[in-house]
């Protein structure tokens, strides 16, 4: 997950416009939604296709869901869109070429906790740019899932505030309608930048994560040290994803949105 600007991510807790993790987890409709299963259209799913704008996506937005499909025998997809090169805070010292490169290993290091057995697919577009290069993004993806009535797909949420993360929803909803795969979708931005009234819980979809699962999911997340540890070249100390942040993900819970037909490409109130 990148910084939606140059600042936003280093202001203090209290600061408007940014929600605590408390807030969700006091939601009455946080972990009290209708519960999400690996079936689709009442086959069981044999594929987990997940789509992720920037290495650390799918740990923090899918990484439960990866490992409890991972562990039901679903064969494990990962798509990552861009190498994160542009991460605002990640190591102020270092090139682009050098920080793809880290977060790819990064990326490797949090999927082998997450399913051992995983196909990552890398598409290479340039970090802040996924929109330009929509399109292709969404028929590569249609051509990856085929046939894909067997499929579920995770992907960012095309409402979640981040133009690369909107951007992945969008080509994901294409390639899913073209394929037959079921799509449901992940925020990440969302849970800071968003109050819990604002999400359509209406479409939320809720997944338990066992205690197992939680652990997995954590490890995952540990392994994207440039995005969790501050780097020693960044003044003031921040981690590009301080603690604040990351509460929201460690939660015993994970929510998905799966948005009727009618509604898919309407943005909410």
């Amino acid at each position: 997950m990148s910084s939606p600007g140059p600042s936003s991510l280093s202001e203090p807790t209290d600061q408007a416009g940014h929600s605590a993790a408390r807030e969700w987890l006091d939601h009455p409709s946080y972990g009290a939604t209708a519960r999400l299963d690996l079936t689709h259209r009442g086959q069981a799913c044999s594929r987990l296709v997940v789509v992720a704008a920037h290495p650390d996506d799918e740990s923090l937005g899918a990484g439960g869901l990866i490992a409890t499909a991972a562990a039901a025998g679903l064969a494990i997809y990962v798509v990552l869109l861009t190498a994160g090169e542009a991460s605002p805070y990640a190591s102020p010292t270092s090139t682009r070429h050098a920080l793809a490169t880290l977060r790819l290993a990064e990326m490797e290091n949090a999927l082998a906790r997450l399913a051992p057995e995983n196909y990552l697919v890398f598409l290479g577009a340039p970090d802040g740019e996924v929109e330009a290069a929509e399109d292709q993004v969404a028929r590569s993806l249609t051509e990856l899932l085929g046939d894909g009535r067997r499929t579920l797909v995770a992907a960012p949420w095309r409402h979640d505030g981040h133009p690369d993360h909107d951007a992945a929803g969008r080509a994901a909803a294409v390639a899913a309608r073209a394929s037959g795969a079921r799509l449901v979708e992940y925020p990440l931005l969302a849970w800071t930048f968003r109050r819990p009234d604002e999400l359509p819980w209406e479409d939320a979809r809720c997944l338990a994560l066992s205690t197992e699962r939680q652990e997995q999911k954590a490890a995952a997340i540990r392994s994207h040290v440039s995005q969790v540890r501050a780097s020693a070249g960044h003044a003031g100390g921040t981690a590009p994803l301080p603690g604040r942040v990351l509460a929201h993900f460690h939660t015993p819970f994970e929510h998905y949105l799966e948005a009727t037909a009618t509604e898919a490409d309407q943005p909410p109130e």
